[in-house]
């Protein structure tokens, strides 16, 4: 019997990179930019899926994968940077014009993963993220620059308030919505940096 995997990347809040007219950067940050840790633990804990899953994935014309983007899949400390520099914080409009720059890199140990996941179990991709719906382009375009953008993958960004992560996961498994053309999906694994990206009544893996 097939378990259901939960992913967690235990990473801390990301903020600048570099010093503002010499001001030090919080502990946490430097640790996320500039230590040896921050990478290591974000392969292994992708290492670690990829044996976790190995068995799961076995034997399925096309498994399925729910992946978080943000912090998951890209690492976005380059818009953290941004706000320090200009001693901002957090809003929906820079935030947007950031993820349309299509500068996100990858985070470690996520590219091998899904690459692997892609070649050898032609598995698919449902990327249920809150950037904004207007996005999609640019988020795809950026994907597309990091060698990670497939075509018969699925992108399920937020519509409005409404459309919370619980409702897009519920279109996933139910086949209806945005995924009706997909039928009812059994989803072996979510990948995500926050609780919220789970499903919670089921069997939670921290990895």
């Amino acid at each position: 019997m097939k378990k259901l995997i939960y992913i967690l990347l235990f990473i801390l809040p990301i903020s600048a990179c570099q010093n503002k007219e010499g001001v030090k950067l919080p502990n946490e940050v430097r640790w996320v930019t500039q230590s040896i840790e921050y990478s290591s633990v974000c392969e292994q804990i992708y290492n670690s899926a990829s044996s976790v899953l190995q068995n799961q994935f076995e034997g399925l014309d096309r498994p399925i994968i729910v992946m978080d983007l943000d912090e998951t899949v890209l690492n976005n400390v380059q818009y953290q940077v941004e706000l320090f520099e200009k001693s901002e914080t957090y809003n929906p409009t820079s935030w947007n014009a950031w993820v349309n720059k299509e500068l996100a890199t990858a985070v470690p140990g996520a590219k091998s993963f899904i690459l692997n996941f892609k070649e050898k179990y032609e598995g698919r991709i449902v990327f249920i993220s809150n950037r904004d719906a207007s996005t999609i382009k640019a988020t795809r375009n950026n994907l597309d620059n990091l060698g990670l953008l497939f075509e018969d993958d699925v992108f399920l960004l937020r519509k409005d308030k409404r459309d919370t992560k619980i409702v897009r996961r519920n279109e996933v498994l139910e086949g209806i919505g945005r995924m009706q053309s997909y039928g009812p999906n059994s989803v072996i694994a979510y990948f995500g940096d926050q609780i919220g990206d789970f499903r919670m009544t089921q069997l939670l893996y921290f990895l």
